[in-house]
């Protein structure tokens, strides 16, 4: 059953080391600026997406739905998502539309987060198989549920490759994605799930689609990989590919070299000091989930906090790089390591800025 999956998702997660790869914070380097000429007052961490302003750039990554627990955690994170005027996105909706009883574990979101942005969310296999009736109807439904701002949908070949009941259905994505791009009257998001965005599918996805953005979900968090091959008891196939994929900066800089577009980095973001690197080298917001989903199990002052806190370390990072908002912290100075300009040179790509 999909709502026992859900379950396991959570419990593996949240109980088990799941986090594998390298996702290259550590080699990026904001220069400190002893002098900023400026007050930590005056910085001004806010920024708009899709029309909604966000305190600071970031977004509560897509977690679940589904079940009793599922509704619990997204009702924390939602009314923590409003009261930090943060962004959210939901799991995957597809429990909800195919088994309607489901639905509350989602509506809970909009229910708590009436003004906050709010992104619905579907799988990229299960709408491959949709004909033009049935998957405008399921983007419907999937917006309405959560009164959504965005639709994101998750590209996760790697996940269905190895979950036991996996559906590695990829064949006509693209086209899937061009149709939902014109009907769902929302704005539209392609993200990984913790295996990166390589520069090759940017570029597809620019050429065939036009998304408002791109959520790049590179390695160095969470493993779905891990996650079913533990499922699926095959923890040797899960050695195997541990850390595959593409780590989130790297991930970052090869989108934004053909896309110039609005980015999201995710993927092992730990920190405010991590969203701060990435948006210095070419994102424009930040997300998270394994860390929200530990915290919203302990209840929704430990969330609250949590979220405190990575809003101060981001502000902080933006004065110690003399950075007064964000646009100021686009063009901060940086410092890359040598496996970063390995990388770099050896795919041709220049780490471009915002705009740049």
């Amino acid at each position: 059953m999909i709502e026992n999956r859900k379950d396991d998702h959570i419990r593996i997660a949240s109980e088990q080391n799941v986090e594998e790869g390298n996702n290259l914070f550590n080699e990026v380097y904001l220069i400190h600026i002893a002098l900023p000429e400026i007050d930590f007052d005056d910085v001004d961490t806010s920024m708009t997406i899709f029309g909604k302003k966000l305190s600071f750039p970031f977004i509560i990554g897509a977690m679940t739905g589904g079940t009793e627990i599922a509704e619990k955690i997204n009702a924390i994170l939602a009314k923590c998502a409003e009261e930090f005027g943060i962004g959210m996105y939901v799991g995957s909706q597809r429990v909800a539309i195919v088994k309607p009883e489901t639905a509350r574990s989602f509506r809970v979101v909009a229910e708590n987060a009436p003004t906050a942005l709010k992104i619905a969310n579907l799988g990229a296999p299960q709408v491959s198989r949709l004909n033009e009736r049935v998957l405008s109807d399921w983007v419907s439904q999937a917006i309405d549920m959560i009164n959504a701002d965005a639709i994101a949908i998750h590209l996760n070949p790697a996940q269905e490759v190895f979950q036991p009941e996996g559906e590695p259905w990829f064949r006509g994505v693209t086209d899937r994605l061009r149709f939902i791009k014109k009907i769902a009257n929302r704005p539209l998001i392609i993200k990984e799930v913790g295996n990166g965005i390589s520069m090759e599918v940017a570029r597809t996805l620019v050429s065939r689609v036009g998304p408002d953005a791109i959520d790049v979900a590179g390695t160095g968090g969470t493993s779905f990989i891990r996650i079913e091959s533990i499922r699926a008891r095959a923890i040797n196939e899960a050695n195997i590919f541990s850390g595959w994929g593409i780590p989130t900066v790297l991930s970052i800089c090869e989108v934004r070299n053909v896309y110039d577009g609005f980015i999201i980095a995710s993927g092992g973001v730990r920190s405010g000091l991590d969203g701060a690197k990435a948006i210095a080298i070419g994102a424009n917001a930040f997300s998270m989930s394994r860390p929200l989903l530990l915290s919203a199990l302990k209840g929704y002052d430990e969330t609250k906090k949590f979220i405190d806190n990575l809003f101060r370390e981001f502000k902080a990072t933006m004065f110690l790089t003399g950075s007064k908002n964000i646009s100021e912290l686009s063009r901060a100075p940086v410092v890359l390591g040598q496996d970063i300009i390995s990388w770099l040179g050896q795919r041709g790509i220049t780490c471009r800025r915002v705009g740049a």
